[in-house]
């Protein structure tokens, strides 16, 4: 029989929301299940999105990705709310503001319209929507960073998947998805063999906790593989917007030429930002590629040399990518609490990584 624990979790500005979890459930899950919606993507252990730190009680973490959750992070007491189940009452530090929890009845499902689709390189398509609503209704509000879920149609259990926009907050509805096609995800299946102008789709959101710090002055690199280069140009488009005079660089890498999008896109912010440089990186370029050559980590590690200055570093991307521009950042000396990153995975189970038999048992010290 499943016991019923309090949790207690303080975010970083200071606020606190308790609710209750049983021992045979998540607290993702628990929270879902009383109206609170933490911070959380694919909520299967492998995108890091619901990492906290739990700093009193025992748990269980069942099932989590070592790229979501590395063993030294674990040793120290993080955790994957999505995959940690109680067993006393849990104290948890959140690593965002309070105003990035919602409440059911403040963040519910909306409608979007298909406006347009299509092809921008071999592997990825641009997704426009358009919120369904009049006037203020149809308003779309999000932090740079943050992503959407979108339930599947047609699909039978009804799953979602999240994206960042790659756009900013608009009172127009607008949303500008950059989506990577799958050989066997379900929503790619959709994309490539379903989806028509004017289909209505149901999101929900925004969510996540990815996005711009304000440090001051320091230069701001970014550092994006593939798709991860969606949630970069919202920033950065934010940052056009606002006026926002930190010196800024974009770091998109792809493994060959034909992968490469949004290259109108970049050079257009690159020309009406004076305080941009884009660096379009290409592992294995053909003979024709005239931008940068190699691996787009090999190109940040090449400039972090040259410099006197340490900037914030942003990282969205596939794991090994982030991995190893982490690394990069360590070898020259950027201090942790100046390295912001999104790690993601491809839909759907995370395989042997998430092996739902592999549980770890958590006592507190006291």
């Amino acid at each position: 029989m499943s016991k019923v624990h309090r949790i207690r979790a303080v975010t970083e500005d200071g606020h606190e929301i308790a609710f209750e979890c049983r021992s045979d459930e998540n607290v993702i899950s628990a929270g879902l299940r009383q109206d609170v919606i933490l911070m959380a993507s694919c909520r299967e252990g492998g995108c890091a999105t619901c990492k906290a730190y739990c700093a009193e009680g025992d748990y269980q973490l069942v099932g989590t990705s070592v790229q979501a959750l590395p063993p030294d992070e674990e040793e120290e007491g993080l955790v994957l709310l999505c995959r940690c189940f109680p067993e006393s009452d849990l104290e948890l530090e959140l690593p965002y503001t309070y105003d990035r929890i919602s409440f059911a009845a403040e963040n519910p499902e909306f409608q979007a319209e298909v406006v347009d689709f299509g092809l921008i390189s071999c592997n990825v398509m641009c997704l426009n929507l358009r919120r369904i609503g009049q006037n203020s209704d149809r308003k779309v509000r999000f932090s740079p960073g943050q992503f959407f879920d979108i339930r599947i149609p047609g699909a039978e259990t009804n799953p979602t998947r999240s994206y960042s926009p790659a756009n900013i907050a608009n009172d127009e509805g607008e949303l500008e998805l950059l989506i990577r096609l799958l050989p066997d995800g379900r929503f790619s299946e959709y994309l490539r063999n379903h989806i028509t102008k004017g289909e209505r789709l149901t999101l929900r959101g925004p969510g996540g906790i990815f996005g711009l710090k304000e440090n001051g002055f320091r230069p701001r690199y970014f550092v994006a593989g593939g798709t991860g280069l969606a949630p970069v140009l919202s920033m950065v488009r934010h940052m056009h917007a606002y006026g926002e005079p930190q010196e800024s660089h974009i770091y998109f890498g792809v493994n060959t030429a034909a992968e490469v999008f949004c290259i109108d896109t970049l050079k257009a912010l690159e020309s009406a930002m004076n305080n941009l440089t884009v660096h379009i990186c290409v592992w294995q370029p053909d003979h024709a590629w005239d931008g940068e050559r190699g691996s787009v980590i090999d190109i940040v590690r090449r400039d972090l040399r040259e410099l006197r200055a340490k900037p914030d570093i942003y990282l969205c991307g596939p794991p090994g990518m982030v991995d190893a521009a982490h690394a990069a950042c360590d070898e020259f000396g950027i201090p942790k609490n100046q390295i912001y990153m999104e790690k993601f995975l491809p839909s759907g189970p995370c395989g042997e990584a998430c092996d739902p038999t592999v549980v770890h048992v958590h006592h507190s010290a006291g």
